[in-house]
């Protein structure tokens, strides 16, 4: 590139920086939705915390004369209270509409051997009967190894939960953040993506309409306009980024170590890589999809489908958690638009290896470059039709343009 066209290109990307980085708009989706996202998982936290130490008393009727000693041991450090009951169910109703406790259960013989336990309470909604399961079913399954004859110590070895560690036969150890970050990724992509490209879309919009481009296009080309817009709201993105990230990581830190969330320069490096060339792709088209509209309502509709296209590949993110190797996850994982997403889904589950990394990035570079030359010839062809959107036509004709 000449140094005429670059500097046109900083200088657009300066410009669009600094009219954008003020407005209200984005200082209210960078500030307030961290703020709110702070705000609202402190909230939740504290709503399960106060919910689940709710006290709760339970009134058993036990007929099998053994199972309230098991549930009883189950019980201790819960926040659930046991009363036993060796009257009628009749009374124990009348105790239960009189609220002397939460719900109660009866136990027999029958219902240990079918695990189907009844729970009666007066609402259904007022008691959390998730927190009743967990000890009664250890309780059940400690009564049924000790009606076979095992003793205590037996019963905490049969019982005793098993958890997998995976060891790679390289000698690499496995971290937390490397299921983690790829997600991460491919979220902050995404939203980012989607607010910076909302407000660049909806930026050309306004002047397309208000006949500012034709000022513009006096001074610069529409390719430099372009790239110098892509440039100055990816500058914008980034802002935004390190504004969520570092908001989240403060809040992440009062209640977990978050040493295991930090990544190896290399790998740092490579998912930075992703994360540029992803952006590229996807303000091209933002930019492109911007200049054949001519209001903002045809606009927030261009605007779902695409971000709709890349993140297609989340609608099976469970595929790619259980074969993230398989052919047609791998092939996926070099065809644009949906490269970016398949490829992190698939580092969130495995560990690729360096041919693959290197192959993927080179076909989402290259990509981006084809999207960007793309978008570049639409963006050129709408800019200067102000009185209707570009149709499907048109669009053929723009890109078939040499």
């Amino acid at each position: 590139m000449k140094t005429r066209p670059l500097h046109n290109v900083v200088k657009v990307a300066r410009w669009e920086f600094w009219k954008n980085v003020r407005t209200p708009t984005f200082l209210l989706l960078t500030f307030l939705i961290p703020l709110l996202m702070v705000v609202v998982a402190g909230a939740s936290y504290w709503v399960g915390e106060r919910v689940h130490s709710e006290a709760m008393t339970i009134a058993v009727m036990d007929e099998t004369g053994d199972l309230y000693e098991h549930l009883s041991n189950q019980v201790m450090g819960t926040p659930i209270t046991l009363q036993r009951h060796l009257g009628s169910q009749e009374e124990i109703e009348e105790g239960l509409r009189a609220r002397e406790f939460s719900a109660f259960i009866v136990v027999d013989e029958e219902a240990l051997m079918d695990g189907r336990i009844p729970l009666y309470v007066s609402d259904a909604r007022d008691v959390a009967t998730a927190t009743l399961r967990t000890p009664l079913t250890r309780a059940v399954t400690s009564y049924r190894l000790d009606a076979l004859g095992l003793d205590a110590g037996q019963i905490v070895a049969a019982t005793s939960a098993v958890s997998l560690e995976r060891h790679s036969i390289e000698g690499e150890e496995e971290h937390v953040s490397a299921m983690i970050m790829p997600v991460i990724v491919a979220m902050t992509l995404i939203f980012a993506s989607i607010f910076s490209g909302q407000i660049l879309m909806y930026g050309i919009i306004k002047e397309k309409r208000n006949r500012v481009v034709e000022i513009l296009l006096s001074s610069v080309s529409a390719a430099e306009l372009l790239w110098g817009k892509v440039m100055g709201f990816g500058l914008l993105g980034l802002v935004q980024i390190s504004v969520w990230v570092g908001t989240a990581l403060l809040a992440i830190s009062r209640f977990v170590d978050i040493e295991g969330f930090f990544l190896p320069l290399g790998d740092a490096i490579i998912y930075l890589l992703y994360f540029l060339f992803g952006y590229l792709l996807l303000a091209s088209l933002f930019a492109a999809m911007g200049a054949t509209m001519k209001d903002a309502e045809g606009g927030s509709q261009a605007q779902g489908l695409v971000v709709l296209i890349p993140m297609a590949p989340m609608f099976f993110a469970s595929l790619f958690f259980m074969q993230p190797n398989a052919l047609i996850l791998r092939i996926l994982s070099h065809v644009p638009p949906f490269n970016l997403t398949a490829v992190l889904l698939r580092m969130a589950a495995t560990r690729l290896p360096s041919w693959e990394i290197a192959t993927t990035l080179t076909a989402l570079f290259l990509s981006s470059l084809l999207f960007m030359r793309l978008g570049a010839r639409i963006f050129r062809g709408g800019l200067l039709e102000f009185d209707r959107t570009i149709g499907l036509r048109d669009l053929k004709r723009m890109l078939s343009r040499s």
